[in-house]
């Protein structure tokens, strides 16, 4: 089967469609914005292309697109929202499709999850396109075929009229002779952020120190004997500190949500030993972003200058936390005075400590325009009703 392409003289226009709206169910941590160094994964795959000298780029957005506006807004890529992400992909592959106008000859397609290609392999994808003989360019390591394909626009049609299963991979299977691989040498065509491990293994091959799972989180708790109590104080701190950070990112902060969670689940490991925070800080040596976090989530810093970060964050949701429970700072602070109350230095340390507080709790809400405590028992509420249902 082979559909006719047209033939130009003059080089051909090709946009870039990246596909970022779906759920991530095998990866457990939202891939759009996992980190690879000092990018995220969705800003990683735009750079891809920009170094390259693509400008018309379009990012289609779907599941937690509130989250990803904010990091796209200065990147000069076109957002398409597919509101039907939860049908799969191919939803996603036909929304991204579909805004395409009659000047584009053909497109690059770019799951998320693929976000470092090398920009000599799609000079070699565009110049074989341009080349006008077949309408599908697969880049190639090693004989295996990889992302982005390069696709000729004149399969626009028959794309968003499939209804098949399969959903792209199996259309395209049908033009098997208007396609050609090229080898390029690029390992990074093959390799993705599927799972877990996949993921470590991306980030060995840019030479960035990852972040640990969830579940390695629980691990690190457990070795270094964190008591149970303090564990669930650990996972509310989180669940606060991620709630908090979500806002502030739809508000327009550039912040690291898994690196937010990571540390707010760690930020007590050494509970219990003398200067438990540097304590924590010592074990998490090999996460120097989250050591960082830990060391200073019982003395903070404050510079009025310096833009929100995590380690705001992770300081006020463990201010706003008594064992598991959401308390105001100054029910907080009231309490700790008290049971303070014949040990002066201690007393003026609390002080200072809920000072701080303060001053974020203050700064959040001038950035949010909503009280931080009102807001918490709100989605506190929501979520009790959810999980009664």
């Amino acid at each position: 089967m082979a559909v006719e392409l047209n033939q130009k003289s003059s080089k051909p226009s090709v946009a870039v469609i990246i596909l970022a709206a779906g759920y991530s169910f095998r990866m457990k941590r939202f891939k759009p914005l996992l980190p690879l160094g000092s990018v995220r994964a969705v800003e990683k795959a735009v750079y891809s292309f920009q170094e390259a000298g693509f400008r018309d780029i379009r990012v289609v957005l779907g599941h937690r697109a509130n989250e990803l506006h904010p990091v796209l807004e200065g990147l000069g890529v076109q957002r398409i929202s597919n509101d039907n992400y939860a049908d799969g992909m191919f939803s996603s592959v036909k929304k991204g499709i579909a805004s395409l106008t009659q000047e584009v000859d053909g497109f690059f397609l770019l799951p998320v999850d693929n976000p470092i290609i090398q920009k000599e392999t799609l000079f070699k994808l565009y110049e074989t396109f341009n080349l006008g003989k077949l309408g599908i360019v697969y880049p190639a390591f090693q004989g295996e075929r990889g992302h982005p394909p390069l696709i000729s626009s004149q399969y626009k049609d028959k794309i968003l009229s499939w209804n098949g299963d399969g959903g792209l991979k199996r259309l395209l299977e049908y033009y098997q002779e208007d396609s050609v691989d090229v080898e390029t040498g690029d390992p990074g065509v093959l390799m993705d952020m599927d799972t877990p491990e996949d993921y470590r293994k991306m980030l060995e091959y840019v030479g960035c120190v990852s972040l640990p799972t969830e579940d390695e989180c629980y691990e690190l708790l457990r070795v270094n004997n964190t008591p149970a109590k303090v564990i669930e104080h650990c996972k509310q701190v989180a669940w606060l500190s991620c709630f908090l950070g979500r806002q502030l990112v739809q508000a327009g902060c550039a912040l690291n949500l898994e690196l937010l969670k990571t540390a707010a689940l760690l930020h007590d490991i050494a509970k219990g030993k003398a200067n438990h925070a540097q304590a924590g800080a010592k074990i998490m040596h090999k996460y120097p972003q989250i050591a960082d976090i830990i060391a200073s989530h019982m003395d903070i810093t404050l510079d009025s200058a310096q833009a929100l970060s995590e380690k705001e964050i992770v300081y006020l949701a463990d201010k706003l936390v008594a064992n598991d429970q959401i308390i105001p700072l100054q029910e907080r602070i009231k309490v700790a005075l008290e049971r303070h109350r014949n040990e002066p230095e201690i007393r003026e340390n609390v002080r200072q400590r809920f000072d701080n507080a303060f001053v974020i709790q203050a700064r959040m809400e001038q950035v949010l325009k909503k009280q931080i405590i009102n807001l918490c028992r709100l989605e506190l509420r929501e979520r009790r009703k959810w999980i009664k249902r």
